[in-house]
């Protein structure tokens, strides 16, 4: 199946048992609304951030946690110390003067694809140090 932000709509192969949706925090609200709907048929599993680097909501987390039926936590630990991460952290590294990890609290909210390279979970003391 197919995604784009316009779909409201999806279909299915009859025999189909579930769906799993990945990176979900990109889903427009649309996209959310079609899924919906595809619940009266079939299981709808979606897996997601809840919040940017920023701390804000992405608009398809957003619905999501209005229309879901059930919310399950997937929990992690802080790169840092070890305590509950809530942040996923965006970050670059900085070489000169020293070599250190600068963690980017403002900006853009464009999507930024990268992995450990760009993004780490972080518990919001050690993100707001």
């Amino acid at each position: 199946m197919i995604i784009t932000p316009q779909t409201a709509e999806f279909s299915i192969p009859e025999d189909t048992h579930c769906v799993l949706v990945d990176e979900a925090q990109f889903l427009s609200e649309k996209n959310v609304k079609g899924l919906r709907e595809l619940t009266l048929d079939v299981p709808v599993i979606c897996y997601g951030l809840r919040t940017d680097y920023r701390t804000r909501l992405f608009p398809g987390s957003k619905r999501l946690l209005e229309l879901a039926d059930t919310i399950e936590e997937i929990k992690t630990v802080c790169v840092q110390c070890d305590r509950k991460a809530t942040i996923n952290a965006k970050f670059y590294l900085e070489f000169y003067p020293e070599y250190r990890k600068v963690i980017v609290r403002d900006g853009s909210e464009e999507p930024d694809l990268g992995t450990e390279d760009k993004y780490q979970p972080m518990c919001w003391k050690c993100w707001n140090q």
